[in-house]
């Protein structure tokens, strides 16, 4: 995996972030302000990707479970996003070992708690009640939790992207970074190789896509702006690949909105969130495979 995604924060944010690199490299960069809409997507992973594959694997677990059962209410949630929060880098992760050692199992503390969670922090993100560092580093630290206890056995990850590789990308001049992190951390445990770029002008991106052959290329927008910059930055992909058949791929929550810029711009698909993403690159190279 490549990847030169780094701390590129707005201006005024940049010393506090400096501050929370301790805490949350490698385990989850935040480069950019978590929105309110990015944390949705991010409990949505939870509950359309992480879950469905759990409960998946439980069909071929004979292991029996604790009927124990730990309260995971909104008070649960408040306590649990303090932790992730604070001073003490392993309080929420030694949180959630407690109540999985109470025989509270792991999807219940995705969908009770870590999705609940993250709704909140975006709601408190949109309220301005909760500061710029408080929820990036409680994002990474829920970013963290995800890696330490991932319950799904690796045979029950697709391995449809076995093979395949997909470059994503911020459209120049883009700086929230979220949801290509969540996309390509659930993307690598579909088994594809996953190449992340970001360039500041259109012009620098043929040099990325001409070293790479990509069957899949994910552009983000977050707002209306650069709706020039994609445009022009798909064209540029488009004349490097015509004979590639390389798929583009664009997101963000501007063409749920107005899903007629999809082809204006050029793009072969969208995809509104991260569950979404996963499955639609999944189809395609499912479809690729066929096609051979």
């Amino acid at each position: 995996m490549s990847n030169d995604l780094q701390w590129t924060p707005l201006q005024h944010h940049e010393p506090a972030l400096e501050r929370l690199k301790p805490f949350t490299e490698p385990l989850s960069p935040a480069v950019a302000a978590p929105t309110e809409s990015h944390l949705e997507e991010f409990a949505s992973v939870i509950e359309n990707v992480i879950v469905p594959r759990l409960l998946m694997s439980h069909v071929h677990n004979t292991r029996n479970i604790s009927l124990k059962r730990a309260r995971l209410d909104a008070d649960g949630v408040r306590d649990f996003i303090e932790l992730t929060m604070g001073e003490a880098p392993d309080a929420a992760i030694s949180f959630v070992q407690g109540l999985l050692d109470n025989g509270v199992s792991f999807q219940d503390i995705l969908l009770d708690l870590m999705a609940p969670a993250a709704r909140e922090l975006g709601e408190r993100w949109a309220h301005d009640s909760t500061s710029f560092v408080e929820v990036t580093l409680g994002v990474a630290r829920m970013h963290r939790i995800l890696r330490e206890f991932d319950g799904v056995p690796k045979h029950m990850w697709s391995q449809a992207g076995a093979g395949r590789n997909v470059l994503l990308m911020p459209v120049p001049g883009e700086h929230h970074t979220f949801g290509i992190r969540l996309v390509q951390e659930f993307l690598l445990r579909e088994s594809w190789s996953v190449t992340t770029r970001s360039v500041p002008k259109v012009a620098e991106i043929h040099k990325i896509v001409a070293k790479g052959e990509f069957d899949v290329i994910g552009l983000s927008l977050s707002g209306e702006t650069l709706i020039d910059s994609l445009r022009s930055s798909i064209a540029e992909i488009r004349d490097i690949t015509k004979s590639s058949g390389t798929k583009i791929l664009i997101g963000g929550h501007l063409f749920m909105e107005r899903p007629e810029l999809v082809e204006a711009v050029g793009a072969d698909a969208y995809a509104p969130d991260a569950p979404s993403t996963v499955n639609l690159l999944n189809r395609w190279a499912c479809d690729m495979a066929a096609s051979r």
